[in-house]
């Protein structure tokens, strides 16, 4: 017995399986939610959990003690999603990534249903869980790949871009942009695309990856029949000062800016900000708005993102 058990042990692929990032900007509370479900994860040993902390102080040397088999990164200053995340990507060991938001919380087998998925099915480029909230109910996870007038929308209101929830039956189902909460892909899909764009900010990066994932020829799928728990909703809310919500707004434009540019042209990407600009003009001359948009103004004008170089967040 004992000698089919080390043959057994022989036989697994050394290292991890999935490396998991979790990248948690004044999360703190949720984040060890979310640790102490991954730790009931099945298989546990072959995951690789890796915490980002761009300069939120969201973790702390006692979180190293009470999860040590947890990588945590802490940064100086908020570097934005795309930076962070690049870093969490160049510091990940296995060939799966799943990207995780703090609110979220997996089942013990949630991960290893979600990789078999991914390496089972040759046309997918990545897969999601299915979102639902404490009482189970599905919440609304997916957006469709938005065109410009939404994009013109996008820039000024985070929520323009509508989700919705699936409704579709089956065991699979194909989505155009899954977002990040709970995304599994592939780190040589990543690589293929040199990482995240570097020019994005916060707000863009996910947009990207589901515009890349189509390009390829491959599908987005969602599992309806793997569930995780989404707490968002129980999570007080952050408050924002006028200069860290006109900081957000630049780096929305930057984003949708550098996508359309990307998609449509230099031009078009240009004639973006250029009327972003001139919009927040005419604003700010008839005192619309108050401080914050002199504030966005600022911001447009100095093609601020959040990538570590803002003065807020």
């Amino acid at each position: 017995m004992e000698a089919i058990q080390q043959q057994q042990e022989s036989e697994r692929p050394a290292g991890p399986r999935v490396s998991v990032i979790v990248l948690s900007f004044h999360r703190g509370v949720a984040l060890k939610r979310c640790l102490k479900a991954l730790e009931r994860s099945v298989d546990k040993e072959r995951l690789q959990v890796i915490v980002l902390d761009p300069g939120a102080h969201d973790t702390s040397p006692a979180m190293d003690i009470e999860f040590p088999r947890v990588e945590f990164l802490r940064m100086p200053r908020n570097f934005g999603a795309t930076k962070s995340l690049n870093i969490g990507i160049r510091s990940a060991k296995a060939e799966l990534l799943l990207f995780l938001d703090p609110a979220v919380e997996v089942r013990p087998d949630t991960i290893v249903r979600l990789a078999s998925v991914l390496e089972e099915t040759r046309e997918a480029g990545a897969v999601c869980p299915l979102l639902v909230d404490a009482a189970g109910s599905a919440v609304p996870q997916t957006r469709r790949l938005p065109d410009r007038d939404t994009l013109w929308r996008a820039w000024q209101d985070e929520n323009a871009i509508e989700l919705s929830t699936p409704q579709e039956a089956g065991p699979m189902v194909v989505v155009e942009w899954a977002g990040r909460k709970a995304l599994l892909t592939r780190l040589a899909f990543l690589k293929g695309m040199n990482y995240f764009d570097a020019r994005y900010g916060e707000w863009g990066g996910d947009l990207e990856l589901a515009f890349q994932i189509r390009h390829a020829g491959k599908k987005t799928l969602l599992t309806p029949d793997v569930p995780v728990t989404d707490h968002s909703a129980e999570d007080p809310p952050l408050q924002w000062t006028s200069a860290q919500r006109a900081t957000l707004a630049a780096d929305r434009l930057n984003g949708v800016a550098h996508f359309l540019g990307k998609r449509a042209g230099f031009l078009s990407g240009l004639w973006f900000r250029v009327a972003a600009v001139l919009l927040t003009i005419a604003r700010a001359i008839a005192f619309q708005g108050g401080g914050y948009t002199w504030s966005l103004l600022s911001a447009l004008a100095g093609g601020q993102k959040i990538d570590g170089t803002q003065g807020t967040l």
